[in-house]
């Protein structure tokens, strides 16, 4: 296949997997079906990362695994406050507009990085902490300095629950850096040596599933989610292919990688973002947004796009293969329903 093509091919996957994934999760949290409205988040998540593991399962089964000792407790972990992040966002969908929902998550930059400094050591660069501020700077524009929106305030329980998925965020990306420490650990022979996507996507996703379900087996999320589905079958079909696209997206990020570079990858997933915004915005009237959150907005975006110019700016430090391998582990640890954002070692949805 030409260069060219290839190219095509990967950024409408990734555009595309992402975007409808997008669509799909804010009709099922939005719209009303026979006068009521879905409310089982857990359900619905035990669903995702079902599916998501499942695919995962495939790969590995076809690409092969990478014979290494994974630290399989660490990446558990890591999946459960994945999860918890999914659900605090998700569930956010029943008390915020999408917009909100979506702005509010682009301040994960912020506790990712305090995980990352408290739990993984890492170090960030004076660039990296003024993308931060202007991020932080406009979703707090964008939440207070504008006028109510059509469809009412967005409620503080719902900025609450993007607040406790932000906390989960830091959690999650302290871990994974955890868990690249201790696979390298367990492997001493292999200095290099890190889980494939496939395994970090699997392990990531069952660990999420199984919690998701115990916890909506005894919240009733788990039976009442079963329940409205049989009541309204096209709720469980766009969960499901909702589930898929996250998986396929996933999937297109990883071809991505390996056949481009992070920089591009990075480029696509922030313009398919801001795609995401504008399009909820103009699909849904109660999403009508005021000339200060416009600004707002733009204050993200530029924030996101700031990470774009700065991998370009970095592109000689690490050889391309090395690049790669890391935002391929890290690609398989992001999930959609964080709007497809790659994590910042790639990096997503």
């Amino acid at each position: 296949m030409a260069s060219e093509l290839k190219l095509i091919f990967a950024c409408s996957g990734i555009f595309f997997s992402f975007s409808y994934f997008a669509v799909l999760q804010e009709d099922v949290y939005k719209k009303e079906y026979g006068g009521e409205r879905f409310e089982y988040t857990l359900f619905a998540l035990a669903v995702e990362r079902g599916v998501n593991a499942l695919i995962a399962l495939l790969g590995i089964g076809a690409l092969g695994g990478s014979g290494i000792r994974i630290p399989h407790f660490d990446i558990f972990n890591s999946g459960i406050s994945q999860m918890l992040a999914m659900a605090g966002s998700n569930e956010a969908l029943r008390y915020v507009s999408y917009p909100t929902q979506v702005l509010g998550k682009s301040c994960k930059m912020l506790p990712v990085m305090v995980g990352g400094i408290v739990l993984g050591g890492k170090v960030f660069t004076v660039f990296q902490y003024l993308q931060v501020i202007l991020v932080t700077l406009g979703v707090t524009v964008f939440n207070f300095g504008g006028k109510k929106k059509g469809g009412g305030a967005d409620s503080l329980y719902g900025l609450g629950l993007i607040g406790f998925s932000l906390v989960m965020d830091a959690v999650t990306g302290g871990l994974q850096e955890k868990v690249k420490k201790r696979s390298k650990e367990l492997n001493p022979g292999t200095p290099s040596a890190k889980p494939t996507m496939h395994e970090s996507m699997f392990w990531t996703n069952i660990s999420g599933c199984l919690v998701a379900a115990v916890l909506g087996l005894f919240s009733g999320h788990l039976i009442g989610g079963f329940n409205f589905s049989m009541r309204h079958p096209q709720v469980l079909s766009a969960v499901l292919i909702y589930s898929l696209a996250s998986a396929v997206g996933q999937n297109f990020i990883y071809y991505t990688i390996t056949q481009f570079n992070p920089l591009l990858l990075s480029t696509v997933t922030t313009t398919r973002k801001i795609f995401s915004t504008v399009y909820s915005v103009l699909r849904n009237p109660s999403n009508k947004l005021d000339a200060l959150q416009w600004g707002g907005c733009a204050l993200v975006f530029v924030g996101l796009f700031l990470e774009v110019g700065e991998k370009y700016m970095h592109t000689a430090p690490k050889k391309d293969g090395a690049k790669k391998s890391d935002a391929a582990i890290d690609a398989a640890k992001e999930s959609p329903a964080t709007n497809g954002r790659p994590k910042r070692t790639q990096k997503a949805d």
